[in-house]
């Protein structure tokens, strides 16, 4: 049976929220992409891996929105994500970032949000059926 997506989205990703398909790879910049939290977040551009993914184990499209100020929400599709990234990155009830990302300024543009960075710390996941969300509250202003 085939679902409507905006009977799946979560209620924030819903019309009233500036929302953008993304891709982001995990792991730490400074440790080319190992380890825990945010590498890199760039604008979908159509199906597919990003040329620039350094891993397609390592990475996962999302919805972005900005539900509130200081806020980022990424909704994963959990079937953009494979079992390693499952795994190592959402099978906690939280998730790790080891080292603070700034936000790339077409996000931020994009969501009509201010220039950011996601601090370092846990943040709870919340798990449904079709996403897996990550509600990052302590937005460090740039």
């Amino acid at each position: 049976m085939t679902q409507k997506i905006s009977t799946c989205l979560p209620e924030s990703a819903l019309p009233g929220f500036s929302r953008l398909l993304v891709e982001v790879e995990f792991g730490v910049l400074s440790r080319q992409c190992a380890n825990y939290g945010i590498c890199r977040i760039e604008i979908a551009r159509g199906p597919g891996r990003s040329e620039n993914s350094r891993c397609g184990a390592c990475c996962g499209r999302a919805l972005a929105s900005a539900p509130g100020e200081g806020e980022l929400q990424l909704a994963f599709f959990r079937s953009s994500l494979r079992k390693d990234a499952l795994r190592r990155h959402f099978s906690q009830e939280y998730f790790l970032v080891e080292e603070a990302f700034a936000l790339p300024g077409i996000l931020c543009e994009g969501l009509k949000a201010p220039a950011a960075a996601i601090d370092c710390g846990r943040y709870p996941i919340l798990k449904t059926p079709y996403f897996l969300i990550v509600l990052f509250n302590n937005l460090i202003k740039l």
